[in-house]
């Protein structure tokens, strides 16, 4: 029984001091609290989108950065509040390292357009997938949807629902995403 205790005591003591499978659980809570990092992650969708000047891209167009990916739709109430943020987002880091790509699931594409200039949404660039297509590829169960994809295309971490860009935690993860 003793030697048992002991065992028992050792393991503890072990999972105390083990390194987590991957850090950015830790970041789970607030706005994040619905943060998925998969053991698994699947590859970056090659699905083609509309760019800003109406050309077809796809996700591995941004390689060499690390992208946020945001899926979205004006008919989507919660897509709606989190937008501005994302602009704010994308204003504050966007550059060379990093890019918001805020992809619009709406049907027709001067709808999006019309939105966003009435919310004063300037730092966004305007994509957009009426086939929704992309949204099926990276198994969206309902928008919004913010999907980080490393330099590599390969997903780090994803998280449904509307989160505030601008919280503690949301800066945070973004400074241990982009340091790495």
């Amino acid at each position: 029984m003793f030697v048992t205790g002991l065992l028992a005591l050792a393991y503890v003591i072990l999972q105390t001091f083990s390194v987590p499978k991957n850090n950015l659980e830790r970041f789970a809570e607030g706005s994040l609290r619905k943060l998925v990092v998969m053991d698994n992650p699947p590859s970056q969708p090659r699905r083609k989108f509309k760019g800003p000047d109406g050309v077809d891209l796809d996700l591995s167009a941004f390689r060499g950065k690390t992208i946020l990916l945001n899926v979205w739709a004006t008919w989507c109430p919660p897509c709606v509040a989190e937008i501005p943020s994302l602009d704010q987002l994308q204003n504050e880091h966007g550059g060379e390292k990093f890019e918001v790509v805020a992809i619009s699931q709406d049907m027709q594409a001067v709808d999006v357009e019309s939105f966003l200039k009435s919310k004063n949404i300037h730092h966004l660039q305007f994509y957009h997938d009426n086939t929704l297509g992309l949204a099926s590829d990276v198994g969206v169960a309902g928008l919004p949807i913010s999907i980080f994809y490393g330099k590599d295309g390969r997903e780090i971490a994803r998280i449904p629902g509307e989160v505030n860009w601008q919280s503690a935690e949301a800066g945070a993860l973004l400074r241990e995403i982009l340091g790495r």
